[in-house]
């Protein structure tokens, strides 16, 4: 299933607005400005959910985004992908680890990433 050309606007959009804040200065982008997002069409549209790891925002077909714990020198681990994504985030890796919050495969943050047994 290809993505809608909406879907495809708002994300060229998103990685706009991620590129400006990431130039902004400094090595990291606050969740602040990430849950402020964008406006797209005259609607704001947050880059992330702070509740949730998996973000699709009502105007797409298709998720924006997947958010993960970035694990802490002594800090407990919570989910196994705090292991290595962030190894993998910064060496620039084709594929990332995500854990999700449940093993129920019919659970909704455990459908959206997948299309056809892969995720999107």
């Amino acid at each position: 299933m290809a993505l809608s050309l909406l879907d495809v606007q708002i994300r060229q959009a998103a990685f706009d607005a991620v590129s400006k804040l990431a130039s902004s200065g400094g090595d990291t982008v606050e969740a602040g400005a990430l849950r402020d997002g964008f406006v797209f069409n005259g609607a704001r549209i947050p880059l992330i959910n702070p509740q949730r790891g998996i973000f699709k925002p009502h105007q797409m077909a298709r998720l924006l985004s997947l958010r993960t714990v970035f694990p802490r020198s002594g800090a407990r681990i919570w989910y196994d992908d705090q292991r290595e994504a962030d190894r993998q985030i910064y060496l620039g890796d084709e594929t990332i680890d995500y854990a999700f919050m449940s093993s129920d495969p019919s659970a909704a943050d455990m459908r959206l990433p997948r299309i056809g047994g892969h995720l999107c």
